[in-house]
C-alpha cells in the first residue's frame, strides 16, 4: 500500500489529527526507517523533522534499529524508552508496509486512541506471559542455597522445585548481577529488617528478566520476593549502550561496524570522522554508498574477503583524503564486521623518513648510490626504453680538494651542496641527479635520442659549474668539471658496467686537461682501464697493509754504508710487484698518500731500529715525502708518533722533500720544516737541480742536505757541461753548509770523479740495488766495506 493510501484511511487520518495523544507513522524510504507524519499533539510536543534524525535523537539507536528491524519483518514493537529523565511506552503497530507509533508516559496505561488502533489495525507484538512472570518467590538458605520456589518462578525457569532445590542460586541470576545478589542476601542474613534490590534471571531457555526484589529473613533462611520490571530491562538496556558507547568513544582508534549488507550500526566519533559524515547521517545506512570515495581503495577488498572468508583481516591502509595511516582490523560475526583502525602515521612517517635517509645523501639531499643502482635498474628493466637511449654521466669536481684545505670542510660542504643547485638546474625533471661520494656526482638521462644529446648535457654541466664563482662567505670560488659520459645499450647494458664506463671517461677527461667532457669509447686508453683498476688494487692494499718496502743502501766516500732509503712497492692481487712509479701519482691524485705515506714511514723506522740492534755503527734511513703529505699539515705530528712508537732517534730519519714543492710553497710549508727541524729530524731536498731553488730561497729553508738528480751525474765525467754545472752545485752547497749526495752513481768512472770531486755521499744501481727488507737486513749486516772494496762494487 502506498503513503497515500494509508494517510487516506479515515482512522490513520482522524488520528494524526488528534489533539491528545502522540501518535506518527514511520516507514522504510531507501536505507533509512523515516518519520513521515505525525498527529497535531505529537507536533506541539517535540516539533517535526522528516527523516531519521528525529527518531534516533529521540529514542536512541538501540530503539530506532528495533523499529527498523520489527517493521522490516511486518511485526509490531512494544517497549519503554527514557527521553529527557522520563519514561515513556512506545508501541509500534505494522500497518501495511508503514508502522503506526503511539507514544505515551509510563504512568499512563489508559490510552483509549492507542487501544482502538490496536483493535482496528490487529494485535501488537506482546510479551510472553508464561516466560515473563509478574511476581516470583524464591526461599534461600544462608549460603544462598534454594530451598522453596513458586509455581511462577519455576515455570519461567523451566525446572521444578525438585530440580532446583539444592542448587545454589548465584547460578541463576545474570552473571554480572551475582554481586548485587549476594550484598542483598547479606544485609538481611539473620536481622529483623528488610531490605530491596535488584537483579536479573537467567532461565534455560537464556531469556533475562529484571526483577525488583525485596528480601526478609524468616528463621533461618531468607525469602526473596521479585516483581519483574520492563522499565529496568529497557534501563539495562539503555545503560548497556551508553557503556558501549562510552568504551567506543574513549578508544584512540576509529571505529565502526557494519552488518553483512554493508549498513552501519555502531561508530565512535572518530570513526565518524574517517568517514567524513556525521555520526547520525552514518547511522543505519550503507557505508559505502555515505563514503563512496572508499569503494576504490582496498579498504573495501579487505572488508569483503573478511565477510567471505569468516576469517580476520589485518593490513595497512592510507586514507585517500588525508595523509594518515592505519593499522586496520576488521573483524566478522555471524551478524556484524567490527572494524578498528589504529592511527600509525607517526610510525609511517618515521618508516619514509629513515626510508629517505638510507637513499639519499644527508648533505645535499640528493639520491645516493644506493638509490641511484634502483632507479638505474628499474630503467634498465623497463621495456619502453629500448626504442630510446640513456645516458649516464659521471662528474668530478676540479679543484676541490684545495677548497677544503685552504677553507676547511664547512666551505667546502657548502661548495658541494651549492653545486648539487646548479646541476639540477641543468636537467629536466625527470632525469635523476645523485651523488656518489666526495665531490663525485652522476647524472641519468633516461629517453634520449642520440650521444650528441647527452654529451650537450655535459658541456652544460661544465659550464654551469665554472664559468660562475661560487660564493663561499666572503669567498668567491672557481672551479672545474671534468664529465665522462656512457650510454645505454652501446656502452654497456647493466647498471655497475654503465657507472664503470662513465668513470673511465671521466679520467680521461681528467688526463685531457680537466673541466671538459668525454664519451666513452671501446678502444679507450687501456692504460686509463689500468689506472682505475690500479686504484681499487691501491685501496685495498692500504686497507690491508700490503705496501712492501725495499731498501736501497747509500755509501760513505770510503765505501761503507752510511744509511739506507726506503723505497714503496705495492703487490698486485696476483703477487706481481708495481713498480712506485705507476701507483704514487695515482695515490696522490686521490689523497690515499696520506695513509700509505703514514704505513711506510711506520715500517721504514722500526727496520733501521731493529736492524742496528746488530751494527756497532748506526745506520740512517730516508723517507721521500708527497708534497700532498707536506701540505697537509699533519706530517709533523706523524713523524713524532711514529718515532716514539718506534723508539728511534730522530737524527737516524731523513725526509727527503721535492725541490719543487718547496719552492712553490714556501710560505705554506715553511712553519711545518722549522718544526721537523726543531724535532730533530734530518730534512733533505730531492733531485736538487730540477726547481730551480735560489741560494736565498735554500738558506731560508731548515734543510741540512741535498740530493744531486741523476741527470747531473749520467754524463759525468765526459760531459763538460756536466762537469761545470755538478762542481758548482758542489760549490753552492759547500757554502752553504749542506751536505751532498749523489744518486744515480751506475759506473766506477762516475763514481770515481764524484769522490775525487768531493761528494761524501753516493747511491746507485752501480753501488747496490733496492733489495727486499729481509736481503737489505742481511746485506747491511755482511758488508764491511772499506773505500777500496766500494771501487769493486758494479753492477
Amino acid at each position: 500500500m502506498s503513503l497515500s493510501n494509508v494517510l487516506d484511511d479515515p482512522m490513520v487520518n482522524e488520528l494524526l489529527e488528534s489533539d491528545s495523544v502522540r501518535h506518527a507513522i514511520v516507514g522504510h524510504f531507501g536505507e533509512e526507517l523515516s518519520l513521515v507524519a505525525a498527529s497535531k499533539f505529537f507536533r506541539q510536543h517535540v516539533g517535526f523533522k522528516s527523516g531519521s534524525e528525529l527518531l534516533v535523537n529521540r529514542y536512541g539507536m538501540s530503539v530506532y534499529r528495533a523499529l527498523s528491524n520489527a517493521l522490516l519483518k511486518n511485526q509490531g514493537w512494544t517497549g519503554h524508552v527514557k527521553v529527557r529523565s522520563q519514561w515513556f511506552r512506545l508501541q509500534m503497530l505494522a500497518h501495511s508496509g508503514f508502522g503506526i507509533l503511539c507514544e505515551q508516559d509510563a504512568a499512563e496505561h489508559k490510552g483509549l486512541a492507542g487501544e482502538q488502533i490496536i483493535a482496528k489495525v490487529g494485535p501488537a507484538l506482546s510479551t510472553n506471559n508464561k516466560s515473563m512472570p509478574a511476581s516470583v518467590l524464591l526461599v534461600v538458605d544462608d549460603k544462598g542455597t534454594i530451598r522453596n520456589t513458586s509455581p511462577s518462578l519455576e515455570e519461567f525457569l523451566g525446572q521444578s522445585s525438585e530440580q532446583l532445590r539444592q542448587v545454589d542460586a548465584a547460578n541463576l541470576v545474570f552473571r554480572t548481577d551475582v554481586g548485587q545478589f549476594k550484598r542483598l542476601l547479606d544485609q538481611v542474613k539473620y536481622q529483623t529488617t528488610s531490605a530491596d534490590g535488584s537483579f536479573r534471571l537467567r532461565n534455560i531457555h537464556n531469556d533475562v528478566v529484571y526483577f525488583d526484589w525485596t528480601a526478609a529473613c524468616s528463621g533461618g533462611d531468607v525469602m526473596l520476593i521479585g516483581r519483574s520490571s520492563n522499565i529496568h530491562l529497557e534501563e539495562a538496556l539503555v545503560k548497556s549502550e551508553e557503556r558501549i558507547n562510552n568504551i567506543l568513544e574513549s578508544m584512540d582508534d576509529a571505529f565502526f561496524a557494519i552488518d553483512m549488507n554493508g549498513y552501519v550500526n555502531y561508530l565512535n566519533e572518530k570513526g565518524a570522522e574517517l568517514l567524513g559524515k556525521s555520526a547520525p547521517l552514518l547511522l543505519g545506512r550503507m557505508v559505502w554508498e555515505r563514503a563512496p570515495h572508499l569503494k576504490k581503495t582496498p579498504l573495501f577488498k579487505y572488508v569483503n574477503q573478511a565477510k567471505s572468508s569468516m576469517q580476520p583481516e589485518t593490513f595497512q591502509w592510507q586514507d585517500p583524503a588525508k595523509d594518515m595511516w592505519y593499522q586496520v582490523k576488521a573483524f566478522p560475526s555471524d551478524e556484524l564486521i567490527s572494524i578498528f583502525f589504529t592511527d600509525i602515521s607517526s610510525i609511517k612517517h618515521n618508516e619514509n623518513k629513515m626510508h629517505h635517509q638510507a637513499t639519499h645523501d644527508s648533505l645535499t639531499g640528493l639520491p645516493n648510490r644506493l638509490a641511484l643502482s634502483q632507479a638505474l635498474g628499474e630503467l634498465l628493466g623497463n621495456d619502453q626504453i629500448k626504442d630510446f637511449k640513456l645516458g649516464l654521466l659521471f662528474i668530478d669536481l676540479d679543484g676541490f680538494k684545495a677548497v677544503n684545505d685552504t677553507l676547511g670542510h664547512d666551505r667546502g660542504d657548502d661548495l658541494l651542496i651549492a653545486v648539487s643547485k646548479r646541476l639540477r638546474s641543468v636537467v629536466r625533471n625527470s632525469d635523476i641527479v645523485a651523488r656518489l661520494s666526495g665531490d663525485e656526482f652522476v647524472i641519468t638521462l633516461p629517453y634520449i635520442a642520440d650521444q650528441d644529446t647527452a654529451f650537450n648535457v655535459g658541456r652544460k654541466v661544465v659550464d654551469a659549474v665554472s664559468k660562475k664563482p661560487f660564493e663561499l662567505g666572503d669567498k668567491k670560488i672557481y672551479v672545474g668539471a671534468s664529465v665522462g659520459v656512457a650510454l645505454f645499450p652501446e656502452d654497456s647494458q647493466d647498471v655497475e658496467g654503465l657507472l664503470k664506463h662513465a668513470d673511465i671517461a671521466m679520467y680521461q677527461a681528467k688526463q685531457a686537461g680537466k673541466n671538459t667532457v668525454r664519451m666513452f669509447h671501446a678502444n679507450m686508453s687501456a692504460a686509463l682501464q689500468i689506472k682505475v683498476d690500479l686504484e681499487n688494487d691501491l685501496h685495498e692494499a692500504i686497507l690491508n697493509d700490503r705496501i712492501e718496502l725495499h731498501y736501497q743502501p747509500r755509501f760513505n766516500s770510503d765505501g761503507s754504508i752510511c744509511s739506507v732509503e726506503a723505497l714503496a712497492r705495492m703487490r698486485s692481487r696476483s703477487g706481481e710487484l708495481i713498480p712506485p712509479a705507476q701507483f704514487i701519482p695515482i695515490a696522490e691524485e686521490t689523497g690515499l698518500i696520506i695513509p700509505m705515506g703514514e704505513q711506510v714511514l711506520r715500517k721504514a723506522c722500526r727496520w733501521v731500529q731493529d736492524t742496528n740492534k746488530k751494527l756497532k755503527k748506526p745506520i740512517s734511513v730516508s723517507v721521500n715525502v708527497s708534497g700532498i703529505q707536506l701540505l697537509d699539515g699533519q706530517l709533523c705530528a706523524t713523524v713524532e708518533k711514529v718515532l716514539k712508537l718506534s723508539g728511534l732517534a730522530p737524527e737516524m730519519l731523513e725526509l727527503e722533500l721535492t725541490e719543487t714543492v718547496l719552492m712553490q710553497n714556501q710560505d705554506a710549508v715553511l712553519q711545518d720544516l722549522n718544526k721537523l727541524h726543531a724535532l730533530g729530524v734530518i730534512l733533505s731536498i730531492d733531485d736538487f737541480g730540477t726547481g730551480y731553488s735560489s741560494l736565498a730561497t735554500l738558506h731560508r729553508m731548515p734543510v741540512q742536505s741535498i740530493k744531486l738528480d741523476r741527470s747531473f751525474v749520467s754524463d759525468l765525467p765526459d760531459k763538460v757541461d756536466s762537469v761545470v754545472l755538478s762542481r758548482t752545485v758542489l760549490a753552492m752547497a759547500k757554502a752553504l753548509g749542506l751536505k751532498v749526495v749523489a744518486e744515480g752513481v751506475e759506473t766506477s768512472e762516475q763514481r770515481d770523479f764524484l769522490i775525487d770531486a768531493g761528494v761524501p755521499e753516493l747511491q746507485g744501481f752501480g753501488l747496490a740495488r733496492p733489495m727486499t727488507a729481509d736481503d737489505s737486513r742481511q746485506f747491511v749486516w755482511a758488508q764491511q766495506i772499506t773505500s777500496d772494496s766500494a771501487k769493486k762494487i758494479l753492477v
